[in-house]
């Protein structure tokens, strides 16, 4: 069954934290304009350019390190870039959460929240398929996945390679991904904070 406008108003208005949250942000109630609206003010910081990988794309070939040299080498080589790919480094596709080896089996029963994309069209297609996320900042914004279940980027790393990848890394590998990931911290605007 698809989540609609009103339950997730009916949820949000349930949270005193949200709340007050909405309530500091200007709005007087919560209904779907505001949340739209908060979704977009998020966004929009989410949009840092001049991160140390921007740079060296740029020919800065000292912007990153060697070992974030090899993370994007292999972020490249091992087929991350395909999902997570643009200028965002993700954000602008869908796919299944666990291509090689269903997560769930393995970890109990999901919560509804993890059903995915199911949960707004309702098709059993869209079972555990989520909006890919843009890799800008993420070393800044553990926990990770659509549920905040996993509080490590290297843990992030390691269940992607495997669910995702059908791969078990080895530990440098782990090392030199988490140290790429980190060179794509940007530069928030000012006017954001």
């Amino acid at each position: 069954m698809a989540t609609t406008w009103p339950d997730i108003v009916s949820k949000l208005s349930r949270d005193a934290e949200m709340l007050q949250r909405f309530n500091a942000a200007g709005f007087d109630q919560i209904n779907e304009h505001a949340i739209k609206a908060a979704i977009v003010a998020y966004e929009r910081q989410l949009v840092t350019p001049n991160s140390r990988f921007d740079r060296y794309l740029k020919g800065e070939e000292s912007a990153i390190t060697e070992s974030e040299k090899n993370g994007f080498e292999l972020f490249t080589a091992l087929g991350c870039i395909s999902c997570h790919q643009g200028k965002n480094v993700g954000g602008n596709m869908f796919q299944r959460f666990g291509v090689y080896e269903n997560f769930y089996a393995r970890h109990g029963e999901p919560p509804p929240e993890s059903l995915g994309r199911y949960n707004v069209t309702g098709e059993d297609r869209d079972i555990h398929v989520f909006k890919v996320p843009s890799l800008r900042n993420v070393s800044l914004t553990a926990p990770y996945f659509h549920d905040g279940s996993v509080g490590s980027l290297s843990e992030a790393v390691t269940i992607m390679a495997k669910y995702q990848l059908g791969l078990e890394l080895e530990e440098q590998q782990i090392i030199d991904l988490v140290a790429f990931l980190t060179s794509l911290e940007g530069q928030v605007d000012e006017r954001l904070k």
